[in-house]
């Protein structure tokens, strides 16, 4: 059987994810708040009279495929947290800059989802990976130091465990989903196709996650395109910010 050639690069899957970002959040801020704005009712909900302009059947197009499209960026995200703790010269380094992106990020992104500074319901997801990555060093430790198989899937397990409940006191997106998931990657990163189980426990937010699926198999396990290092961290508040002037001029305008 001819092998498929492997032609995505990290950089490559970094930027298909932060495509696939901003579809998702664009949805939120900009065609429901923005173009659907004179069609929500008290609830939030949103209802499309009969004889709706024929634009905005259109509009109501684009956003079905954004809903789709919007899933394939935490799994590709958490894919490449794994991907990058194993290769990066500095493990520590790499902890503190998501760290420190989720804090500057949490005003911005509580902006976006609940119209104000401050929102303790939901932490951005910056927070999530930013435990995941904490998680990825205790199982590097485990995986160092436990030469006993069975000890070490024990403590796998308790590790999951730990990390799952901290991510739900911390109410980070995705919670226990997310740390599982970037825990299966690490752990699965030299088992081949094997590999893709870290997409299961995000079946349970999504199945479109699955088209993440042929994008992981096509991975080089190359880093790719050098530079721009803190371009993805700054979009992560920029891409909010933007999105929301945007999405109230247009419901200012529709008004």
């Amino acid at each position: 059987m001819k092998q498929i050639p492997k032609k995505l690069s990290g950089f490559a899957l970094k930027y298909i994810a932060m495509v696939s970002m901003l579809c998702d959040h664009a949805n939120m801020l900009v065609i429901r708040r923005g173009f659907f704005a004179p069609f929500r009712g008290e609830d939030g909900s949103t209802l499309i009279p009969q004889n709706a302009p024929a634009w905005l059947g259109a509009v109501q197009g684009v956003y079905r495929v954004f809903d789709v499209l919007g899933h394939l960026a935490f799994p590709l995200y958490v894919f490449l947290l794994a991907e990058g703790f194993t290769h990066t010269r500095d493990r520590k380094r790499y902890f503190l800059t998501l760290l420190a992106f989720a804090l500057v990020s949490e005003p911005v992104f509580n902006l976006a989802h609940y119209e104000q500074w401050t929102g303790p319901a939901l932490q951005n997801v910056l927070f999530t990976l930013s435990l995941s990555c904490l998680e990825l060093f205790v199982l590097a430790r485990i995986e160092s130091d436990a030469a006993e198989r069975g000890k070490r899937i024990a403590l796998y397990v308790l590790t999951c465990l730990v990390f799952g409940a901290a991510a739900f006191a911390v109410r980070s997106e995705y919670v226990f989903l997310g740390t599982l998931s970037a825990a299966l990657f690490y752990l699965l990163r030299s088992a081949g196709v094997w590999r893709l189980a870290g997409l299961l426990p995000l079946l349970i937010a999504s199945p479109w996650v699955l088209l993440c699926a042929p994008l992981l198999l096509l991975y080089s396990g190359e880093r790719g395109r050098r530079g721009g290092k803190y371009f993805f961290y700054i979009f992560y508040p920029a891409h909010f910010l933007l999105l929301q002037l945007l999405g109230k001029w247009i419901a200012t305008a529709l008004a």
